[in-house]
């Protein structure tokens, strides 16, 4: 994510000393690095996640996540350069990597940063004069140092994007104008390191780094300090000892920086500082300034301005950044289908709790359809003995109207024989008369169709009269349908 053109929403700086841990947040907006908070957790204790964990919100709010890495593994190297973009420093660099770093290339990463020389804009080294130069200072650290580093980071729930030294933003924290000697000193008093940087007319010339011994610390300064001068005396571009400034972590309290004249007794200062600090005037033959290096928040929000800066290259080995990146998509991945999976089963859960509700109500209706089938079926058993009995009891009645239409209509030329009815509907009328009284039987036909009963008619059809002959008589038949009032029988 260090190498991601876009500029992240907020930033972590985490400072690893010893068994503690502290982490500084900030947000990152138009006006700039803003804190936003801070915490101290000791190595066993977990940070916490919603300020370093990598997951989707990533995806929405980018973060970088930067650490400060000890010195003690460090090499630091000034190389002047003509003015180039900054796209191109990195290039520059690598051509001459193998005369820089003290071991082979392929066993090494390293980064750099451009310190403008005066007059030239530390944004774009270019856009000077094309004559004009800057300096180049490279940071170099062996692969499997930072591979370690990164591993231990990652053991206890840290994942780093950029890897930055706290002191070299401490001997670089502001431009240096004339000649200077600036010593910061880093690490508890029995075994510090020393980043010296060396600017002449303004100008960076040398940058190193020693690591100081519990026992002879001034003398080792001392006689580094000699050797580098010797050696630029050489290269022709120290001609006297420039003033000294020793930085120092919590020198006199309350005070920014200030001269530091006076004995052993200085406050503020323990006895390895304040000889340090003799041995620096004894060898300078000058006054040694003392300056208090800025807090470590402050130092921290120095450190996230200089992070989200865009670099080409980066402490972090391509394979490391790789495996990372790597990482995180997968765990979006198992984190996805994680969730996929819980909203599947989610779903189950809830389809089965409904299926299992309307497999309820259903079984309900079932019992209640069944309950209600017994009294429809006895239902339709009533009703049917119902219709029987009207059935009957209007049979009764319509047996007699047709009993007394037949009596009154039958011509007294006619024998009337049978008189039946046949389901109830159909009256069926058999006799006999003479072959002379065929016309009799027509007309008993014509006067039952016209029948009435309480003006209407008593019959709906009937049918011509059948006559065949028997003998000497003629043998009628014919028969009539009733006719029933709609919904009079059920």
């Amino acid at each position: 994510m260090s190498m991601a053109p876009t500029t992240p929403h907020a930033c972590n700086v985490l400072s690893v000393d010893g068994d503690t841990r502290r982490l500084h947040h900030f947000s990152v907006g138009k006006s700039g690095v803003t804190p936003a908070g801070g915490l101290e957790a000791g190595t066993g204790k977990p940070l916490p996640a919603n300020l370093v964990a990598r997951d989707w919100r990533l995806l929405v709010r980018s973060r970088l996540d930067v650490a400060w890495m000890p010195p003690e593994a460090v090499f630091l190297r000034a190389v002047p350069l003509p003015a180039c973009a900054p796209e191109e420093l990195a290039g520059m660099i690598e051509f001459q990597l193998e005369k820089l770093s003290p071991m082979p290339p392929a066993q090494v990463v390293w980064t750099v940063e451009s310190v403008p020389h005066p007059g030239t804009s530390s944004a774009n080294p270019s856009s000077a004069n094309p004559s004009s130069q800057h300096t180049a200072v490279v940071t170099i650290v062996a692969r499997s140092v930072v591979e370690a580093f990164v591993d231990s980071l990652e053991q206890g729930g840290y994942q780093a994007d950029r890897i930055e030294l706290p002191g070299l933003r401490r001997l670089l924290v502001r431009p240096v104008s004339g000649d200077s000697l600036r010593v910061v000193l880093e690490g508890p008093a029995d075994g510090r390191v020393a980043l010296i940087g060396w600017w002449v007319s303004g100008v960076l010339r040398e940058v190193s780094r020693i690591r100081l011994p519990a026992e002879g610390a001034a003398d080792h300064l001392t006689a580094h300090l000699h050797g580098t001068a010797w050696a630029a005396e050489m290269d022709g571009w120290l001609s006297g000892i420039p003033a000294v400034t020793l930085v120092v972590e919590g020198a006199a309290s309350g005070a920014a920086s200030g001269p530091a004249v006076g004995s052993a007794a200085s406050p503020g200062l323990d006895a390895r500082t304040v000889a340090l600090r003799e041995a620096l005037r004894d060898w300078s033959n000058r006054t040694v300034e003392v300056e208090t290096s800025a807090p470590e928040p402050e130092l921290a929000r120095l450190t996230a301005e200089h992070a989200l800066r865009p670099v080409t290259a980066s402490l972090i080995p391509d394979e490391v950044r790789q495996r990372q990146r790597r990482l995180y998509v997968d765990s979006l991945w198992v984190k996805g289908l994680t969730a996929l999976a819980m909203t599947y089963l989610a779903g189950v859960l809830v389809y089965l709790a409904v299926l299992t509700f309307r497999q309820s109500s259903v079984d309900t209706l079932r019992d209640e359809t069944r309950a209600m089938a017994l009294q429809y079926t006895n239902t339709l058993q009533i009703k049917a003995r119902v219709k029987v009995l009207q059935e009957q009891f209007a049979l009764r009645f319509a047996a007699l109207d047709c009993w007394n239409a037949v009596v009154e209509k039958l011509p007294e030329a006619l024998t009337l024989v049978q008189f039946d009815f046949k389901n109830g509907r159909t009256l069926v009328i058999n006799g006999n008369a003479s072959e002379a009284d065929r016309g009799e039987v027509t007309r008993f036909n014509d006067l039952l169709r016209a029948a009435t009963l309480e003006g209407k008619p008593l019959f709906s059809e009937v049918k011509p009269a059948t006559m065949s002959p028997r003998g000497t008589l003629l043998s009628w038949t014919f028969e009539a349908e009733l006719r029933r009032e709609e919904g009079a029988v059920p």
